[in-house]
């Protein structure tokens, strides 16, 4: 069991008092030290001897040795490699509880690597159970001892009392240390990958050794690189090699050096989450993958202007985003000042080291018609912006103007590439083999209708004559449709299936091992209406897709590994 200091801890609740928030290196080494712990402890209770992880101060690799499986002959027959982007939007926490991972990991199995954004470490109701039970098996022994001495005293006195009163506690005890190691609850990035694993047991992942976020109140978001380990595996990376040369552990994966020593200039703080890189190959094709989840609000212009200018004056060399043309706004600036940093970023990569195939693969937050995407592609015209489709789900059945959205909101994920670059990745007619996997087709859709899909196709026949005097308390909760009887009984098998799940959690409390009873009710409750009451308005119709996969689709393109 690995123990975190009592100073890390203090350490950590200092941050949250801070008003700012800077990546310096003193306060990585506190964060991958907090992080190499919850993958040791991952590492102990949950893989056990599953497969080998290892726990490292640039990445965490798990189920490390599956370039033992790897088989260049097999990667060239399959003859190409799919390479995908995808936010999971934060598998592990409360919000999204009701993530179906089974799912999730069906279609992430339809690619070979697959760049991921909004994982996340431990949090919540998790992390407090978590620390419980590393509370008691730290502790626990000598508690037992001391009891046990205090039975020992007992008997001799004579106290009968005691001696009943000591041996309850000596037995629950006793039963808590054992049951335990059994109670570690699993991070969400570990639930895909087991999903995963189930499906093609070389399944890997790189992942961030730390968790990353604009502010220290907000959640910190890890990346990560999902891997089938027959047809992909990781490779030397130069940049890792010269910028960590006294790390332990192969150089596959990092953080980029975003620091003036390799920049020109400092442009870390740039960054709200920083970008990670690694390095695969698959076949005869060797190519480097960076990937970050980039910024969503940008400081405000006014209330926050040192922390704009401090944006600004390190990506665009300016003080106001006015200065910089059209498509910049107070809400986007941040976004297209992380944006200038890894197009650079990559420039500097080819330039230096010999990988020159480099693809940047995420979420951008980024419209690709923005004007200001051509003023910075002239600037670097050296790369290719590319998917040009919706990538984010919309809730709603109808925009502001009535139409059908198709479940489709904005288009903010992207592959970035180097102009007239991966020509292996172009399909006879020169586009390159892209594709955006939708929910409402195929065997996505099919599952969604088999499993969670409830209303009627048509609208429900409930319009209400028009009176003067009709007054609706909530017009959001007035349903469009209705629930069908299938619907209705697959709702309750559902619901019914969460219910006994609940039921068999349990945590510790006091020391004794009990039923972990907190909120199910309302969690029930929670998931009948995120996932299936929902479905039958207009505004929240395609809401269960979120709720079950995510708020984003994957983005693929493929590869020739020949």
């Amino acid at each position: 069991m690995t123990k975190i200091p009592c100073t890390l801890w203090t350490f950590v609740l200092l941050l949250l008092s801070l008003s700012s928030f800077s990546k310096t290196v003193e306060e990585d080494r506190k964060y991958i030290a907090l992080f190499k712990a919850e993958c040791e402890n991952n590492k102990q209770f949950l893989v056990k001897n599953s497969f080998e992880v290892e726990c490292l101060n640039m990445y965490q690799h798990y189920n490390s040795q599956s370039y033992q499986s790897y088989s260049e002959t097999l990667a060239v027959k399959q003859k190409k490699v799919r390479i995908g982007g995808f936010n999971l939007w934060h598998p592990g926490s409360q919000n999204s509880g009701y993530k179906d991972y089974k799912l999730v990991a069906k279609i992430m199995n339809e690619w070979d690597v697959i760049s991921a954004t909004e994982l996340l470490p431990l949090v919540s109701l998790d992390l407090k159970n978590n620390k419980l039970v590393l509370g008691v098996l730290e502790n626990g022994p000598s508690d037992l001892r001391a009891l046990k001495k205090k039975l020992r005293l007992a008997n001799q006195n004579g106290d009968i009392n005691l001696v009943k009163g000591l041996t309850k506690q000596i037995k629950a005890l006793t039963t808590t240390l054992k049951k335990a190691p059994n109670l570690y609850r699993s991070p969400g990035y570990l639930k895909v990958l087991k999903e995963l694993r189930l499906l093609d047991s070389s399944w890997s992942l790189l992942l961030s050794p730390r968790g990353d976020s604009a502010k220290p109140t907000n959640v910190k978001e890890l990346t990560g690189f999902f891997y089938r380990g027959r047809i992909v595996k990781p490779i030397a990376n130069e940049h890792c090699q010269e910028t960590y040369k006294r790390e332990r552990g192969k150089k596959i994966s990092c953080f980029p050096n975003l620091r003036k020593s390799f920049m020109g200039r400092e442009t870390s703080h740039v960054f709200s989450r920083r970008p990670l890189l690694a390095s695969f190959k698959s076949g005869k094709f060797d190519f480097t993958l960076l990937t970050s989840h980039v910024v969503f609000t940008s400081p405000h212009p006014v209330e926050h202007k040192e922390d704009m200018v401090r944006i600004l004056k390190a990506s665009f060399g300016v003080e106001h985003y006015k200065k910089l043309g059209v498509g910049l706004d107070s809400t986007n600036y941040a976004r297209f000042a992380e944006s200038k940093i890894i197009l650079e970023l990559i420039s500097n990569l080819k330039k230096k080291y010999k990988e020159k195939d480099v693809v940047y693969v995420g979420d951008m937050n980024l419209e690709t018609d923005n004007p200001f995407w051509s003023d910075l592609l002239k600037t670097h015209g050296d790369h290719q912006l590319l998917i040009e489709e919706k990538t984010s789900l919309s809730q709603a059945k109808y925009n502001s103007r009535g139409d059908a959205t198709k479940a489709r909101a904005s288009n903010y994920d992207h592959f970035v590439i180097p102009k007239n670059s991966f020509s292996n990745c172009q399909k006879i007619n020169g586009d390159y083999d892209l594709r955006t996997l939708r929910y409402l087709k195929g065997h996505v859709l099919d599952y969604m209708n088999e499993t969670y899909i409830v209303r009627s196709k048509s609208l429900k026949d409930n319009f209400l004559e028009e009176e003067e005097d009709y007054e609706v308390e909530n017009e959001s909760l007035i349903d469009d449709y209705t629930m069908t009887r299938t619907g209705q009984k697959k709702m309750q098998k559902k619901i019914k299936e969460l219910e006994i799940k609940l039921n068999k959690i349990y945590t510790i409390k006091k020391g004794v091992v009990v039923k972990d009873n907190a909120k199910i009710s309302l969690r029930l409750n929670y998931f009948k209406e995120r996932v299936f009451m929902s479905q039958l308005r207009n505004r929240t119709f395609y809401r269960v897709y979120k709720e079950i996969i995510s708020d984003h689709y994957p983005i693929k393109m493929t590869c020739s590994n020949n």
